[in-house]
């Protein structure tokens, strides 16, 4: 089995601003955060722990081996630090990708495998997952799109590429690119090269997702945060097909992902 990897990288926000967010994700989700060091193992036990590294003025936070909500902590993160925050993922050693949210929106977001889970996806939901470097330099000023646009491309896991991204890159195309991405935006990586812990460890558990059980409809603003555009009136699911719901208690139950998307761009906003 390859790498799992899931971590937050918040921009602009320091440590104690984020372990204060992510105390207050995991009490809402049943858990808790408590600061604790990682008992002394070889190699270290990253099983029920997190860590948190603040560098460059940013915060990341890398989570336990076992967590499956990266996603859902990083928008509620986002939106109650009024942030914008990277979800980054490594999947089984296959490839890395990100969910990008602004003010708890998705902004952008990349998957190089857009069609690995599913053969039948859509043209418009594999394009949605192309990212964009434009985006993210509107939500981060000092970097150039140029600076990261190359490592936004589809793979095809049958042609092996030895090439970098860029020239002064550590990685090929494969899973831990995923690093120098993050070295461009300086974003850091809470575990040095010996898989060491770089930032302060943190006991962190969940019983679940927020508010599991009853749905909430979230606020979609009036505009686009990228470009100002637009915000359709049309629901998409997950899968990109028309969303289903049903009205229930105050609230909306729908399909996990669902979204309305602007007319402009295409940046999704769930609800």
């Amino acid at each position: 089995m390859g790498t799992f990897l899931s971590l937050s990288s918040i921009v602009g926000k320091t440590k104690n601003e984020v372990v204060n967010s992510l105390t207050n994700y995991a009490k809402s989700a049943g858990g808790g955060l408590q600061q604790e060091d990682i008992i002394n193992s070889d190699p270290v036990d990253y099983w029920n722990y997190c860590i948190i590294e603040e560098a460059n003025g940013n915060t990341s936070v890398l989570y336990p081996d076992d967590f499956t909500e990266w996603d859902d902590s990083s928008k509620f993160i986002s939106k109650e630090l009024e942030a914008t925050v990277f979800s980054f993922h490594i999947h089984d050693g296959d490839f890395w990708m990100y969910t990008l949210f602004h003010n708890g929106f998705i902004v952008d977001q990349f998957n190089p495998i857009p069609d690995y889970w599913d053969d039948n996806l859509s043209k418009e939901e594999i394009d949605s997952w192309k990212g964009n470097a434009q985006t993210i330099a509107k939500f981060i000023p000092s970097i150039k799109a140029s600076d990261i646009d190359r490592y936004l491309v589809r793979w095809d896991l049958d042609d092996e590429q030895d090439s970098k991204a860029y020239p002064t890159d550590e990685f090929i195309q494969e899973d831990w690119q995923l690093i120098d991405f993050m070295n461009k935006l300086k974003l850091p990586y809470p575990v040095d090269e010996d898989e060491n812990p770089k930032g302060q460890s943190f006991k962190f558990r969940t019983k679940g997702k927020v508010n599991e059980g009853k749905a909430e409809r979230l606020e979609v603003p009036p505009f686009c945060t990228v470009c100002g555009g637009v915000i359709g009136k049309r629901q998409y699911s997950a899968e990109g097909k028309p969303a289903t719901f049903i009205y229930l208690l105050g609230g909306w139950a729908n399909g996990v992902g669902a979204y309305y998307k602007c007319k402009s761009c295409g940046a999704k906003y769930p609800f």
